[in-house]
Order: structure tokens, then C-alpha cells, then sequence
């Protein structure tokens, strides 16, 4: 489980990201990140409302946090 959420994201100027898994997540997040290492490429987290599965839609933060749907890395 990867979940993907923002503190202070209404109104607020100063936000915080929170990214949370457990270790099958990390084994994921891993992995992919690994296969940008040597590519110039991007790979996208989705969650289920969005057509994807990498991230779930079961927030771990408390009240100040909302979830992201979409997540992507980019290797420059």
C-alpha cells in the first residue's frame, strides 16, 4: 500500500507532502524508481478512481490531510 497526501493544501502557502507504505508498497516504489535509474522517462502512481493501483485510496494522515490521486516521477 502507497498512499500519497498533502497537508495545507487549501490555502495555505506552506504544504507538506506525506508519502506512507508499508513494505509491500516500498517494494513497489522501489522497484519503480529503479527502472527510471538509467532513463530519461517518467512512471505514474495512480489510485482506483483514476484507472490505476499503485496508490490506495484509504488515507493514512489525519483530518489535514487530502489524498493525490496522481503521482508522477520524472527522470531528467
Amino acid at each position: 500500500m502507497i498512499t500519497v497526501e498533502i497537508k495545507g493544501a487549501k490555502g495555505v502557502a506552506i504544504a507538506e507532502v506525506a508519502i506512507c507504505c508499508d513494505e509491500q508498497g516500498l517494494e513497489i516504489l522501489l522497484e519503480k524508481l529503479l527502472y527510471l535509474r538509467n532513463k530519461k522517462d517518467h512512471i505514474h502512481f495512480m489510485t482506483p478512481a483514476w484507472a490505476g493501483n499503485e496508490l490506495s485510496e484509504i488515507k493514512q494522515g489525519g483530518e489535514d490531510y487530502s489524498l493525490v490521486n496522481h503521482l508522477r516521477f520524472v527522470k531528467l
